[in-house]
């Protein structure tokens, strides 16, 4: 008789767990709503596909490829070369090749004048008061060349440090001093210091050999998991998985407010409505009452997008490619918006 008491309560047991199981279907996993919203974002937009990678402590939380993305899509960045050539210049000043408040013209003797008098540091955060040249990028002529172009052609909008003004032609004149220092091409500094020791191997300034000068402000190509790297190593203070890439000082230098009172007088409408300030080679998202920096980003014109959070301890990549004005322009689709669902996410993750 007490056989199909044991086949009973085992009947029971496992009934329960049945409806139990609706209870945790239910139950919305972290990173749900972001999902959801990457899915119809890249939709509404007309994309082939797009990608987010989101780390928490150095870990990551969330990677996802939609439509056809891969760990292996690789895509201009645009802007968000700017942060990697920051790092560039900042492995070159760890090592004393480089003095971020030097003036041009210590490196450079035909930069004379106000243009002479652009530091290192105006440079890379854009209150040099220089302009960037009209029409379309030379990359069939060296640094050097381009260089000489400025000292002779380059207009100066304002005296150096009295507005920010974002550009790229500053950026480059740092390229320039760079290679003459060093002896070495832009992309093998950037390969030797930078890519290499964080492991990216898909990212590079240099895509064929005909180009002689890579833009550092937006000429770099990349990939999700690549960059994603990178911003292991600044989360890290210079290190990368026990590796000293950069100096913890020159992290939190680029990270550091170096426009200061310096009035935004032109960028693109999303930041001259934030009214963002600027560190080396990345916008301070987010500032404290105190000035401290708490978030960082540089985001390109195509869409590629990596940021970083401080108080969080949350940095994510997001990537797209889009044209400018292109299919989907207008669709409802707010990269501020994902990135707040994703430190949403990863903060229940």
């Amino acid at each position: 008789m007490s056989a199909p008491l044991i086949i009973r309560r085992d009947l029971l047991a496992l009934g329960g767990a049945a409806l139990a199981l609706p209870a945790r279907a239910q139950r919305r996993q972290p990173f749900e709503d972001v999902t959801a919203y990457m899915e119809q974002g890249y939709r509404s937009l007309g994309l082939p596909g797009a990608g987010l990678l989101v780390a928490k402590n150095r870990k990551v939380v969330y990677e996802r490829y939609f439509g056809a993305y891969s760990a292996e899509t690789v895509v201009p960045i645009a802007s968000a070369s700017k942060w990697l050539s920051a790092a560039v210049m900042m492995s070159l000043v760890d090592d004393r090749l480089l003095d971020l408040d030097a003036r041009a013209l210590r490196y450079l003797p035909q930069f004379v004048g106000p243009k002479g008098d652009m530091t290192l540091r105006q440079m890379f955060s854009h209150t040099s008061g220089l302009v960037d040249f009209p029409g379309s990028w030379d990359y069939a002529i060296g640094m050097a060349e381009y260089a000489d172009r400025v000292a002779r052609e380059g207009i100066m909008r304002s005296a150096p440090g009295a507005e920010l003004r974002y550009a790229s032609a500053s950026m480059q004149v740092v390229g320039a001093i760079a290679e003459k220092v060093t002896g070495k091409a832009w992309n093998d500094l950037f390969l030797e210091r930078i890519a290499r020791p964080c492991g990216m191997i898909a990212t590079t300034f240099v895509r064929t050999p005909a180009n002689r000068n890579p833009l550092l402000a937006g000429g770099a190509w990349s990939s999700m998991p690549d960059y994603a790297r990178f911003l292991e190593m600044n989360a890290g203070g210079g290190l990368f998985r026990g590796r000293r890439v950069l100096s913890t000082r020159a992290v939190q230098e680029m990270q550091r407010d170096q426009s200061r009172m310096a009035p935004l007088t032109a960028a693109s409408n999303d930041r001259m409505g934030r009214v963002s300030h600027y560190g080396l080679g990345q916008w301070l998202d987010i500032q404290g009452a105190d000035g401290r920096t708490v978030q960082v980003s540089s985001p390109g014109a195509f869409g590629f997008r990596p940021w970083l959070n401080l108080d969080r301890k949350v940095y994510g990549v997001f990537l797209m490619r889009r044209e400018p004005g292109g299919p989907g322009a207008g669709a409802s689709f707010d990269p501020w918006t994902l990135i707040d669902k994703a430190h949403a996410a990863a903060g229940d993750a």
